[in-house]
């Protein structure tokens, strides 16, 4: 049995990082526009919007904003595939950040939070920042019991796996540094599951490779349009299977 640890150089705060928010869409027309206005205007932030086959009118209200935006540089495509986690993967081939965020569109975390999760990278205090809504009380009608217990299941599982104490694993907002993703490619390459929408990919794979993890707190709102598209049921069965196939994977070593 032998022990590693893994150093890091902390190096000196770095504000010229080029920054990209991903916000994956899917029956989002209500709230992208009202969305992109409260992105602090602080920082020409790349933003990239793909777009899921919807029913409502949500790629033609991103075609419209990726075309009248002239602060932010904006733009949006359909994905080839479906599900969050495809959307966020494709976008992040198509962006030039050296910082990546994944901001949900409907707006149940503060988009003017952004900043903050920023600070922190920028700052050279994390290579990974993973929101978490179970810290503040939530807004009424945010989150419903049953996935709320689940959230605190899978995390407890998660924490476990990885030990680090995460309180949220699902939570859409993370921010990390692009050069994670080289390192998110190859953890999935030794997976049998995918994970449907990206957030224990993404916490795996940095956990796996020694990347800096820290937790920022959110308040948690209640949507305003729209519902959701988790499927509780069917998409908790995808995540325990893919927990179960994560566990024996990080148990092992594999020269990367």
């Amino acid at each position: 049995i032998k022990t590693y640890s893994i150093y890091r150089i902390q190096g000196k705060e770095s504000k010229n990082n080029k920054k990209t928010i991903i916000i994956p869409s899917k029956n989002e027309e209500g709230n992208l526009e009202h969305l992109i206005t409260r992105i602090p205007k602080k920082e020409k932030y790349e933003i990239i919007i793909p777009c899921a086959i919807s029913e409502d009118n949500t790629v033609d209200v991103a075609e419209k904003i990726s075309k009248s935006e002239n602060y932010f540089q904006v733009q949006t495509f359909i994905q080839s595939g479906k599900g969050k986690a495809n959307a966020v993967w494709e976008a992040i081939e198509k962006s030039n950040g050296d910082v990546i965020a994944i901001l949900d569109a409907d707006m149940s975390v503060d988009p003017e939070t952004i900043e903050d999760f920023f600070e922190i990278i920028d700052n050279n205090n994390a290579d990974f920042v993973n929101g978490t809504r179970l810290i503040y009380p939530m807004e009424k009608g945010s989150m419903r019991y049953i996935n709320h217990l689940g959230n605190r299941i899978f995390q407890f599982f998660v924490g476990g796996i990885v030990k680090y104490p995460l309180t949220d694993s699902l939570c859409g907002t993370k921010v990390f540094r692009k050069e994670l993703y080289k390192n998110l490619v190859w953890w999935q390459g030794k997976l049998r599951f995918k994970d449907p929408f990206g957030d224990f990919d993404l916490i795996f794979s940095a956990a796996f490779t020694g990347q800096k993890i820290i937790e920022f707190p959110i308040h948690y709102r209640a949507r305003i349009y729209g519902v959701t598209q988790i499927s509780r049921f069917k998409d908790g069965y995808k995540l325990i299977r893919y927990l179960i196939n994560s566990f024996f994977v990080f148990r092992t070593t594999s020269k990367m």
